[in-house]
């Protein structure tokens, strides 16, 4: 069956981020990031697989990728931690995204975390698990699923 040209979308990701040398700095939350609007996919995939590795290798603590997690993300992630924790510097090799709904990210995540390659499965759903009271903040971005091989 053949693909259709229109399907495909190349994006370009940058080499690395948080750079290494730097101290890190959390990244902005991602419904603060007002360049990218909800329907273009939850903003900065790279930097989330990029986070989400250091969590998992334990070179950062795991309350800073909570606020983009649910409540099932966070059990994954608990789940997840003692099979990676090295204290090694991960390194993030690709980040593959596709959209199997209009409020659904799912992304392959490829890193180096510990003494060899691990591949992630991250789906992130935007606003799904989060019924708020009037007047709350509004829906968001959430990371509901993590797999690993």
């Amino acid at each position: 069956m053949p693909v259709e040209e229109s399907a495909i979308r190349l994006v370009p990701l940058p080499e690395l981020w948080p750079p290494l040398p730097q101290a890190r700095a959390m990244p902005s939350p991602p419904e603060q990031v007002p360049a990218l609007a909800a329907e273009q996919g939850p903003p900065l995939p790279r930097q989330f697989a990029v986070l989400l590795a250091e969590v998992l290798a334990g070179v950062r603590p795991a309350r800073q990728v909570t606020p983009w997690l649910s409540q099932r993300g966070t059990l994954h992630l608990h789940r997840l931690l003692p099979l990676f924790q090295g204290g090694h510097q991960p390194r993030v090799l690709r980040v593959l995204t596709t959209r199997p709904a209009q409020n659904v990210v799912e992304m392959t995540i490829i890193a180096v975390i510990g003494p060899r390659p691990r591949a992630l499965a991250v789906r992130l759903e935007h606003g799904a698990h989060s019924p708020l009271p009037h007047g709350a903040q509004p829906p968001r971005w959430l990371c509901t699923d993590i797999e690993a091989a």
